[in-house]
């Protein structure tokens, strides 16, 4: 499904191995604070649901280190996804096969390096902190902005993981029209939050996007690293970890990463941040505030 605006969209390349199709962009990366023989590095990057890969070039415009950015589209946005006539359509993409079909990427555009840089908004968090915890030796920075991944709520576990969320996903988009007047009553008499209910109108609009949202959901559904996993791998990894929440986000509260912090509190390779903002980190006003906390000079 695509979200860019013509306007918008910047040149876009696809690859296609084990039976899917990913489609990147390469963005350069002047890296305005890089000395002039600093080797150039390499930053993966995946941005939120149901937007466009072209959302992460405002961080290319302020990133310090130089190099390439490669911004990937997720599973079900734009042209990504299975390819594979044995796969269903709503398959799992293995983090170990993103893994493999990145570094086929890396190396189709000659940016091969001894390691790689990563970066997650959102979903895209945690689809980053499942490609980590797959590969830890591949990444030498990890970057997350307000990642998912780090509490997962009771209704996409019963989406996802069951039968019956299936049928229930499914009804839904059988009776859109009425779930979402229900939706607007709720509203009107005050039993949901204005939030709730602008999440709930945005995923259930049409079906286009009640698709996308099944499909997407799906595809991801092996990106779920526990919060030992990921404390366990942190252990013995050299690398640098940053986190930024936002203090005011409502979509995926600063609270979602306590657990982590608590499990990592004398590990030094990973970092937590607040910052003044709610769930659109992607500002450039944002972005760098962003970069100063978390790349002191």
């Amino acid at each position: 499904m695509e979200f860019a605006l013509n306007e918008h969209k910047i040149p876009r390349k696809s690859h296609t191995s084990h039976g899917w199709r990913i489609e990147y962009a390469l963005v350069p990366i002047s890296g305005k604070d890089a000395t002039a023989n600093e080797t150039p590095r390499t930053l993966f990057a995946f941005h939120g649901f149901a937007r466009p890969l072209e959302d992460l070039t405002v961080l290319a415009e302020q990133w310090p280190s130089k190099g390439t950015m490669i911004s990937v589209h997720l599973p079900h946005h734009g042209e990504s996804g299975p390819t594979d006539a044995k796969l269903a359509p709503d398959a799992p993409l293995h983090p170990s096969t993103f893994n493999q079909i990145l570094l086929e990427i890396a190396t189709k555009e000659g940016v091969r390096a001894p390691d790689y840089d990563l970066l997650g908004y959102s979903i895209g968090g945690r689809i980053a902190l499942s490609l980590f915890t797959e590969s830890p030796n591949m990444w030498s920075r990890v970057t997350l902005l307000a990642p998912d991944g780090l509490k997962k709520s009771p209704f996409y576990q019963l989406t996802v993981h069951s039968k019956l969320g299936k049928l229930i996903w499914f009804s839904i988009d059988r009776h859109a029209d009425f779930v979402i007047r229900c939706n607007d009553l709720l509203l009107k008499r005050r039993i949901i939050s204005q939030h709730l209910h602008g999440f709930c109108a945005f995923h259930i609009s049409n079906h286009s996007m009640r698709m996308m949202v099944w499909l997407g959901w799906r595809a991801h559904r092996l990106c779920w690293p526990t919060h030992q996993k990921i404390a366990q791998t942190l252990t013995a990894w050299p690398g640098r970890m940053d986190l930024a929440f936002g203090a005011h986000d409502r979509i995926i509260p600063a609270a979602n990463g306590q657990k982590l912090q608590k499990l990592t509190k004398a590990n030094p390779s990973i970092h937590f941040h607040l910052l003044p903002t709610g769930h659109g980190m992607l500002k450039p006003s944002t972005v760098q505030k962003m970069i100063h906390r978390i790349f002191p000079s």
